[in-house]
């Protein structure tokens, strides 16, 4: 068995296209082995900030064979009256390189069948890897040079071997080698031996190609500093992630900002040291003034520490100017300020936001219900939700919108309750009933208002994150089970913005909505489809769709599917549901209605108490009634009265069904 290399040396990559590029050559590299017939024993992918490339493992010798079939002229245009090969049939062999040989008859035309032998895989894979390489989508490309190539960096070199030998490729008007390139400034050109030693012949130039390894090279750094010192390190997986992304020989370095700055609050100092240094901040009991970053080599550490200490010490500095500034200018004279910074130019300014947002709270709990003391609350945390912005903190640090405004309001002496909804409302899943209130205020203001202006999100941008924003309404819903009606909620949040609720709008909720139930609640895409039509009530479907989810694997799913399928096919062109009982002249009418009767009852009272599974087992009951009708009784009769009069009725059953669900578009279950 064989084994093939392929690295592309460039310019330092950008973090942010780390994992797309890595996602993207695992795929590729897949799906072009298959499509060049090439089996693998397992694909290794590695990315660097200067270099990614692929190792095939175990490659076979040769390209599997196949059989080659393309069809030809009809048999009554390729033979004559003689069964002599006709001009059509030479000119059609002679075309494809065949003979006579190659020839089958199948559904009267000619095919031209052959085993066409696999090439030599040294012959294939320069075309593979050019396939691979041109393959890759980036978010940012850029052009170098005379502007001729277009690629996510400038490339510098191609290593594409297979074996101990050196492929034939040529890309961006370079050739292919054995040579590759180690750490800048610490080592220099490197030749590779053959694939299997890629990994060790890189590490003695300072290069670590394997994310893996790289990341479990920080870790181990990291436990062995924990050993050493006595204090804890938080593994921030996104931090690790980008260390890794940007690095190729992390090495660790300690160092130390000045204690004076511990008296900011935490907050603060760990978003200046790790998201603008990209450092860990050591805990011992509490937060100490320890940091712990990697730099990118084997350099004497002193140096980089040292550069480190000035920048954070100096961005801490900023960070506490900034924080005592602020401190003389209470919250409500931030949100005075928001009267100055334009949320959007067609919706006027942030504290036009608020107004807003505080409106669409207050309607929010009245639908609620909630005592008028807790509504105070929700108001009070409304009209300074946003304050923070105009804060001097969140201008330099905006990862620390809506923290600040809690611990501004904390230090104010406002009510905690209020206090944590300021931050939680920005939060995806929030965790008081504040803080969700004002999430969905926030999120369908925004929604609604971007649509009013026409920033309405494609298949492809959504600049704005409006399906995030809708998927978090949905996921607070259910969360905190509210059974709320949110097409009232965008009518009265459209009206705000003097805008009317627009198909357009209904159609992405219900967009979103379905794509919440299969996506996070793992609902089947039948029954996600079912109950589409609740999602302006999304508590109620997503619990219709749950009770579905779950009777559908059951036997007597089978009852319900028919029950409905049966009434719902005669009467889905039929909008009436006024009938007279008097007109019934079968018994089993008379039979149905008052079983109907009965269920509809005990259904309505169920879907009251959002008891979807109970309601659905009522349902069942309707079954046996609704076979006996079908079989006694013909609804299409030609007297319209009597025929009407039917419909409308099994309408009312339709109807029933449709509060559940629309079964139409179940899938039929195997019973086991």
């Amino acid at each position: 068995m064989r084994t093939a290399l392929l690295e592309v040396g460039l310019e330092e990559l950008p973090a942010s296209e780390f994992h797309s590029i890595l996602r993207q050559l695992e795929e590729k590299s897949a799906e072009l082995l298959k499509a060049y017939r090439i089996s693998s024993g397992s694909v290794e992918v590695f990315v660097g900030s200067r270099r990614f490339g692929v190792i095939l493992n175990n490659l076979p010798e040769r390209q599997e064979d196949f059989t080659e079939e393309k069809k030809g002229p009809p048999l009554n245009i390729a033979y004559d009256e003689n069964g002599k090969p006709t001009r059509a049939l030479e000119g059609f062999l002679r075309n494809n390189n065949a003979s006579l040989e190659n020839v089958v008859h199948r559904e009267g035309y000619v095919y031209l069948s052959r085993v066409v032998e696999g090439k030599p895989v040294e012959e294939v894979l320069p075309d593979l890897f050019r396939d691979l390489v041109l393959g890759l989508n980036f978010r940012k490309p850029m052009r170098w040079g005379s502007g001729e190539h277009e690629y996510v960096r400038p490339v510098h070199w191609i290593v594409a071997m297979v074996d101990g030998r050196v492929l034939d490729l040529e890309i961006f008007g370079l050739r292919s080698s054995r040579i590759s390139y180690g750490k800048r400034y610490h080592a220099g050109s490197i030749e590779i031996p053959d694939p299997e030693r890629y990994y060790e012949s890189l590490k003695k130039g300072f290069v670590i190609s394997s994310h893996l390894e790289r990341k479990k090279f920080v870790l181990e750094q990291i436990d062995e500093f924990e050993k050493r010192s006595g204090m804890k390190i938080e593994r921030d997986e996104e931090l690790i992630e980008e260390i890794v992304a940007i690095t190729e020989y992390p090495r660790i370095v300690v160092g130390q900002f000045d204690r004076k700055y511990l008296e900011l609050p935490e907050e603060i100092i760990v978003t200046a040291v790790k998201h603008h240094q990209r450092s860990f901040i050591a805990h011992k009991e509490t937060l100490t003034n320890i940091f712990v970053a990697f730099q990118d080599g084997p350099q004497p550490p002193e140096n980089v520490v040292k550069g480190y200490e000035r920048v954070i010490n100096a961005r801490l500095e900023d960070a506490r100017y900034y924080f005592q500034k602020d401190l003389e200018t209470s919250l409500e004279k931030m949100n005075e300020k928001l009267k100055e910074i334009v949320f959007q130019e067609k919706l006027g300014t942030l504290y036009d936001k608020v107004e807003r947002i505080k409106k669409i709270s207050q309607r929010l709990c009245e639908d609620l219900k909630l005592p008028e003391m807790f509504t105070q609350k929700v108001l009070e945390a409304a009209s300074i939700c946003k304050a923070d912005i105009a804060s001097k903190v969140v201008y330099e640090f905006p990862e620390l919108q809506g923290v600040m405004g809690r611990i501004y309001a904390l230090r104010e002496g406002i009510n905690e309750e209020i206090a944590t909804a300021i931050e939680d409302h920005y939060s995806e899943e929030p965790q008081t009933v504040i803080g969700s209130i004002l999430g969905i205020a926030d999120r369908i203001d925004t929604i609604v208002g971007n649509f009013a202006i026409g920033n309405v999100p494609t298949s492809s941008k959504d600049p704005y994150g409006l399906k995030s924003k809708a998927d978090t309404i949905f996921r607070i819903i259910r969360k905190n089970e509210w059974d709320i009606s949110l097409e009232e909620l965008l009518t009265f949040a459209s009206s705000l913005v003097k805008y009317h609720l627009s198909e357009e709008l209904e159609t992405f909720f219900a967009g979103r909505f379905y794509q919440f139930l299969i996506n996070e609640l793992g609902i089947s895409f039948d029954v996600a489809r079912a109950v589409n039509h609740l999602w302006k009530k999304p508590l109620r479907g997503i619990l219709s769709a749950e009770a579905l989810q779950e009777i559908s694997e059951k036997p007597e799913f089978q009852d319900l599917f028919v029950g409905f399928e049966r009434v719902h096919n005669i009467t889905k062109n039929h909008d009436s549901t006024k009938f007279d009982g008097a007109l019934f002249e079968k018994e089993e009418e008379k039979k149905l209605m008052n079983k109907f009767y009965e269920v509809k009852e005990k259904v309505l009272k169920a879907l009251e108490r959002l008891n979807y599974r109970e309601a659905l087992q009522y349902l069942i009951e309707l079954k046996p009634y609704i076979d006996e009708y079908f079989d006694n009784v013909f609804v299409m009769v030609k007297r319209d009265d009597l025929r009407v009069n039917r419909l409308s009725f099994l309408k009312n059953i339709d109807e029933l069904f449709m509060m559940v669900g629309d079964m139409t578009y179940l899938v039929k279950r195997s019973q086991v």
